[in-house]
């Protein structure tokens, strides 16, 4: 079994996607949280919309063009 972290952020200046795999569940879940945190620091969450799931996060901002989201999925 493996396990696979994808991440993806938008803004009006650009964006950036990437994927990691693991083999390792605690691992993998480690990197999501580094990555939602990353999210937390780049989009304020008190002015989005937040979906706040185990194996998903994601912020939206509307307003000024902001998205970024991270999943945790298992293969």
């Amino acid at each position: 079994m493996g396990y696979r972290v994808v991440f993806e952020f938008q803004s009006e200046d650009g964006a950036m996607s990437d994927v990691y795999n693991y083999s390792d569940e605690q691992q993998a879940r480690d990197k999501f949280d580094e990555l939602r945190d990353s999210l937390e620091h780049a989009i304020d969450p008190d002015s989005c919309e937040v979906v706040d799931e185990p194996a998903h996060y994601s912020l939206i901002n509307r307003q000024v063009g902001l998205y970024g989201y991270v999943r945790l999925l298992e293969d």
